[in-house]
């Protein structure tokens, strides 16, 4: 497991959501697109990917979410359902080209193209072991709030540690309770999903989790601030944004 980075003090490191879901366009997920953004605002995250099921947010669309957000940056993403049933993230996506690709050579040929960061996802899928392309991808999710099974997230991190991939937190964000659970940090900020990969690799990045009360993954999925527990608002640590219309 990668420990914490010791960051420099010149300035706040960045928090970071890999692998997050909304309304929008995936049925799984109970987070309207306004109420992740305040959520992810008052829980501090510098930077989310927006990895929808089998569909990338439209480019337009997405810029008009970008102009509700204060602080946080928003970022392209999918996340690819292969032929095996296996689930791929490709970060920083946003063709939907990558909707129509569901073979593993298909989907890692064309993110390396475009330098976007690989995760497989949900390592409790891999009970029967891991596909022969596993080695192919540049991370693996190894902790994330909608996990129920720590034996995977020690076969997920074993696993990496092998292959040399970079095992990476997620929230797997389907609530807004999901979110500010289990995330990645890095001191060296980046504009770009070609960036972030690049500090990803290189292993510049350190994975975070908060220690909670509450199972995981929790007993529902909350829509909004308001619904979260006291315990999950308690540890919110800036005012709730005010969108506008």
């Amino acid at each position: 497991m990668i420990e914490d980075l010791a960051f420099g003090t010149e300035r706040r490191s960045m928090k970071v959501e890999l692998h997050c879901l909304t309304t929008r366009y995936s049925a799984a997920s109970a987070i309207p697109p306004r109420e992740l953004i305040a959520m992810a605002e008052a829980s501090g995250y510098d930077a989310v990917f927006l990895t929808e099921h089998n569909a990338v947010w439209p480019r337009m669309e997405l810029a008009g979410l970008r102009e509700l957000c204060d602080t946080v940056r928003l970022f392209p993403g999918i996340e690819i359902t292969l032929d095996d049933g296996c689930e791929v993230l490709v970060l920083g996506a946003d063709d939907p080209e990558y909707a129509e690709l569901h073979t593993p050579a298909a989907v890692l040929s064309r993110a390396a193209k475009d330098g976007y960061l690989t995760v497989l996802v949900h390592p409790y899928n891999h009970k029967d072991g891991w596909p022969p392309y596993a080695s192919l991808v540049d991370a693996v999710e190894t902790q994330t709030t909608s996990l129920p099974y720590p034996r995977a997230a020690d076969s997920a991190e074993e696993f990496a540690g092998i292959r040399g991939l970079a095992p990476v937190y997620t929230g797997d964000a389907q609530g807004v309770n999901y979110l500010n659970r289990f995330w990645i940090e890095t001191d060296t900020h980046f504009d770009t999903p070609q960036e972030l990969r690049n500090l990803i690799v290189a292993g510049r990045y350190a994975n975070h989790t908060r220690d909670s009360e509450e199972s995981t993954p929790p007993g529902y999925k909350a829509a909004s601030i308001e619904q979260l527990s006291t315990e999950d608002q308690a540890v919110l640590v800036r005012p709730e944004p005010s969108l506008q219309d």
